[in-house]
């Protein structure tokens, strides 16, 4: 059986249909519910907004008659590969959040990008399950369905170059958030996921470390003022802390290389041309 490979533009205008088939969803709901808490709508768009994102690849695939797990890279990979990813995802995310400090002393964020933080606040029982699921659980496997398993693989397929591949798939998932102030940040995690959804051919390991960075956020705006004194020092992240994410990173990374050998991801394909359909089996 023949798996098809799309043309890159195929693979954008679907990505392009999903973000509008997501906005329009959550417009409705916010349409709908007029009279309800305002957070509590954010929410809920946000999980019928991540929801609605695959949805047209999803059809693409079924009428393509594709094999969902080769095409989203839904591959098992071992303990000890998703144990490495964890170091990994708590240096970058450190390394991450002090990028994040200086762009703010450069451009500052607007208020109603910094209302995004607002978003994952819980309130009580419901919203910590509805909080953890969505944005520690859902958004980060949805999102490494499509840009790392989906779009990431058709531009290995289709530019036959691994590095390239990887940097346009990150460039795409930092413009997608739509947040100019945090893409560069998004665009070095997108680079490091992009790499090992690359080597072990699985999006589990980028989910693992996409997963981690959302749940450290989520953790931050849950922590008292004054709390986090042994983490910043002059609004900044500390320096040891800094050094600690460093070896983290790297300590993880050659943990990651270490154990885990380069998998082959050529299997059986068709590249679809302009007008090209997939080769009959039997011939």
């Amino acid at each position: 059986m023949f798996n098809i490979i799309p043309q890159i533009k195929t693979a954008i205008v679907l990505m392009v249909y999903g973000l509008l088939l997501a906005s329009i969803a959550t417009v409705f709901i916010i349409i709908s519910f007029p009279t309800v808490n305002e957070l509590t709508i954010a929410q809920i768009g946000l999980l019928i907004g991540e929801l609605f994102l695959p949805i047209p690849i999803f059809l693409w695939a079924r009428r393509a008659q594709n094999d969902l797990r080769e095409m989203f890279r839904i591959r098992p990979v071992s303990i000890h590969t998703i144990l490495a990813a964890i170091p990994i995802a708590l240096g970058l995310t450190i390394l991450t959040d002090e990028m994040d400090r200086i762009a703010q002393m450069i451009i500052s964020t607007p208020d109603q990008f910094t209302k995004i933080q607002e978003m994952m606040t819980i309130t009580g029982p419901l919203s910590a399950i509805f909080i953890i699921g969505v944005v520690v659980l859902v958004a980060p496997f949805v999102e490494e369905l499509i840009f790392r398993g989906f779009f990431q693989r058709i531009l290995e397929y289709r530019l036959n170059d691994i590095t390239k591949s990887v940097l346009y798939s990150a460039l795409t998932f930092a413009i997608i958030h739509f947040n100019p102030w945090w893409v560069v940040q998004i665009y070095i995690i997108g680079v490091f996921m992009g790499y090992v959804a690359w080597r072990t051919n699985s999006i589990w390991i980028s989910f693992v470390i996409h997963a981690i960075n959302n749940g450290v956020a989520v953790w931050f705006t849950h922590q008292p003022e004054g709390s986090l004194q042994w983490y910043e020092f002059k609004g900044h992240v500390s320096p040891i802390v800094l050094i600690l994410g460093l070896v983290l990173l790297i300590w993880g990374l050659r943990w990651f290389i270490r154990i885990t050998p380069i998998v082959n991801n050529r299997d059986a394909v068709f590249i679809e041309d302009l007008y090209g359909s997939p080769p009959n089996s039997d011939s």
